[in-house]
């Protein structure tokens, strides 16, 4: 992967936050969410997160710092995402794109618009958590998942640590279906058939948050080496917690609070952090015996021949090869 400089990556998060604020109307969920992105990034030194959510950004002036291949692709695909998650994409995020991809030319999204619009109605299940009905043994119900969460973060820490440029976000968005997927997972485990909404605002926040989420993600694996084993251990804890948090929420018949979830939440990722530094090293084997195999998906979709949801089966597949 080509080299990205310094100004690049500031130039490229000064633009996805003037993406996130431009319908003018940044809800204070919308801002949580992007502390905690940019949070995980290291910033210049002078920077700082109040600074780049006050800054007045000024397009014209930071689009022509963004000058590699890497870099444009990785932007603009994040971008994107963030425009279109929800599947409403602002007159005004139209715009930054159409700036985008007038400066970036010879780059598309995906090809398939359909991949991002509509996401949730995209969670399609994952073969590492099969459908079950309700285990009532509680020896073996508590067995099953610690076995399903520690599979998920297994599996989502292995795909969140390639850095494939542009494309490394499609492997979040895997990440994330995989993660609703072992909600609802884990609660048919307690005998829920739903997933309650408080929870999965606890846990994922709005699509925007989520879209932010990723989208910085995307960035933060431009940088190389530290975006590769920051994309995994974020992967591992955040998934972690998902699954702890949730499988807790069922046990006490689903009367947490938002508070009271968050805490849970905030202190489960804690714990996910610890634990990913233990399985670090086969987390790294496994993304090295699966390169080249993923390396001629990837290398397949970018030509055109699988589909978008062909990469997304065909990278699901490669977890079941254990």
């Amino acid at each position: 992967m080509a080299t990205i400089n310094q100004q690049e990556i500031l130039a490229s998060i000064k633009l996805l936050v003037c993406m996130a604020k431009a319908d003018g109307k940044l809800l204070e969920e919308e801002r949580q969410g992007l502390i905690e992105s940019l949070a995980s990034l290291s910033l210049p030194e002078g920077v700082t997160i109040d600074s780049l959510l006050s800054e007045d950004i000024n397009l014209e002036e930071i689009i022509p710092q963004i000058t590699s291949a890497t870099a444009r692709e990785s932007t603009y695909q994040a971008a994107y995402l963030m425009a279109h998650i929800d599947g409403n994409c602002s007159e005004e995020e139209q715009q930054i794109l159409d700036r985008l991809a007038t400066a970036f030319a010879g780059f598309q999204p995906f090809g398939h618009e359909t991949w991002l619009q509509n996401l949730e109605s995209k969670a399609e299940r994952s073969s590492l958590a099969s459908q079950m009905s309700q285990i009532s043994d509680s020896n073996q119900r508590s067995l099953e998942v610690e076995q399903v969460i520690a599979d998920a973060c297994f599996f989502n820490a292995v795909f969140g640590a390639f850095p494939f440029p542009g494309l490394a976000i499609l492997l979040d968005l895997i990440i994330y279906w995989n993660q609703l997927t072992l909600v609802q997972t884990i609660g048919e485990r307690w005998g829920y058939t739903a997933q309650n909404e408080d929870l999965k605002k606890a846990l994922f926040g709005s699509l925007a948050v989520t879209g932010a989420r990723i989208a910085f993600s995307n960035l933060t694996k431009m940088i190389p080496v530290v975006g590769m084993v920051a994309g995994a251990a974020s992967a591992y804890a955040t998934t972690w917690a998902i699954g702890k948090v949730a499988n807790q929420y069922y046990a006490e018949g689903g009367k947490m609070d938002q508070f009271k979830l968050q805490e849970a939440f905030r202190l489960a990722k804690q714990e996910g952090e610890a634990l990913y530094k233990q399985h670090a090293d086969a987390i790294a084997a496994r993304r090295q015996s699966l390169e080249p195999k993923l390396a001629e998906i990837t290398a397949a979709f970018r030509s055109g021949k699988i589909s978008p949801e062909d990469y997304q089966q065909q990278v699901k597949a490669l977890s079941e090869n254990k």
